[in-house]
């Protein structure tokens, strides 16, 4: 119960959009030629700050928004990857400083902080001015400081109570921009072998559809009585599929939480594995099926995600499912992705899967 409510709450701040903007970008003067690219991960956060702050109301607040589990998984994983260090361990592991994401956080109104110090030194007394006389609290963005490709966020507060505050208001928006700079190397990584061109042109004849297909993906099978095609690519450590489906629209029903699971569950029947009698389908009772109205490409989208299990086996996994209303032929076409990978960490594949479900257009 406590991990759904952790979700719930996480969700609706990610969803929401965010009052204020972070600031300004700042850089170093530095000329960008003698820099090294940025390293880490996808999704990987180090955060700069005092070990005593750290420690505190501040820290776990901080935690609490940036280490919540990420949605939905089937085991819980973390949103993103937090590291932190202090400003001494930073200046002992001079490498750390050309790491791809770095977060400072600062107590200002702590005169003996030595990340405040820092922070000082590189806002400059008018952006503390700035600070001090509106909120209390700022989040301002730089980038390209110590390495090319460099995103850095200085969240700061005059006093630890004012440092929660901008923690709580501004992590939309800095997970946001954390993700929309991941997102060109998550692309990389899931187009890594390039694109099926023949796939694609499967997927255009049969559902007059435009989608980019990673190399590495097979046609597993094609139901031509209901109009679904599945593909399923097991390359990788981890087995990735996808669902693409045409039906006609009929009314607004279908584009509701419960019109767009029982189109899954009609469809997913494809999916069977070698014991006798087995079918995929949602499962929403370990984990609640969500929901959200998007536009895609120009495109009113119903986007679901949740996780699947295979009845009469034990298998199962996360999904994302994009039901697209195609106006002018006044059809739906429901483009799924679902990855089988026991034992192994599903977040960032399933952040592929998403970028790959987001290139179908009409």
């Amino acid at each position: 119960m406590k991990y759904l409510k952790i979700i719930i709450a996480v969700s609706i701040m990610l969803l929401a959009a965010c009052a204020n903007e972070p600031s300004r970008p700042i850089s170093e003067s530095t000329p960008a030629g003698q820099k090294v690219q940025a390293h880490g991960k996808v999704n990987q956060v180090l955060v700069i700050s005092d070990t005593a702050l750290w420690k505190g109301p501040v820290g776990d607040t901080f935690f609490y928004y940036f280490n919540a589990p990420y949605i939905l998984l089937p085991q819980p994983e973390p949103i993103f990857d937090v590291v932190q260090m202090t400003p001494k361990q930073l200046a002992l592991q001079p490498l750390k400083k050309e790491f791809r994401t770095i977060i400072f956080l600062a107590d200002l109104n702590d005169e003996n902080s030595e990340t405040a110090r820092f922070v000082r030194a590189d806002l400059g007394p008018e952006k503390l001015m700035e600070i001090q006389k509106n909120k209390g609290f700022n989040v301002t963005v730089g980038q390209d400081k110590w390495a090319t490709k460099q995103l850095l966020f200085y969240v700061n507060g005059y006093g630890e109570d004012k440092l929660i505050e901008c923690i709580a208001a501004n992590f939309p928006a800095i997970g946001r921009k954390i993700n929309e700079r991941d997102e060109e190397t998550v692309k990389s990584t899931a187009f890594q072998g390039g694109e099926d061109s023949k796939l694609e042109g499967e997927v255009l004849t049969k559902f007059n559809l435009n989608m980019k297909i990673p190399k590495g993906f097979k046609q597993a099978k094609f139901d031509g009585n209901t109009n679904t095609l599945w593909l399923r690519n097991d390359e990788r450590e981890i087995v990735a599929n996808i669902i693409v489906h045409k039906l006609p629209y009929k009314n607004k029903s279908q584009l509701t939480k419960e019109g767009i699971k029982k189109i899954r569950d009609e469809i997913s029947g494809i999916v069977t594995t070698q014991q006798p009698n087995t079918y995929m389908r949602i499962n929403d009772v370990d984990l609640p099926l969500f929901v959200e109205n998007k536009t895609i490409n120009n495109t009113y989208t119903l986007q679901a995600k949740g996780v699947w299990d295979i009845v009469n086996d034990f298998k199962g996994g996360p999904f994302v499912s994009n039901l697209m209303l195609n106006a002018k032929t006044n059809e739906l076409i429901l483009v799924d992705g679902f990855v089988f990978a026991p034992g192994k960490e599903k977040r960032n594949y399933m952040q592929e899967m998403e970028l790959v479900l987001a290139t179908a257009s009409f």
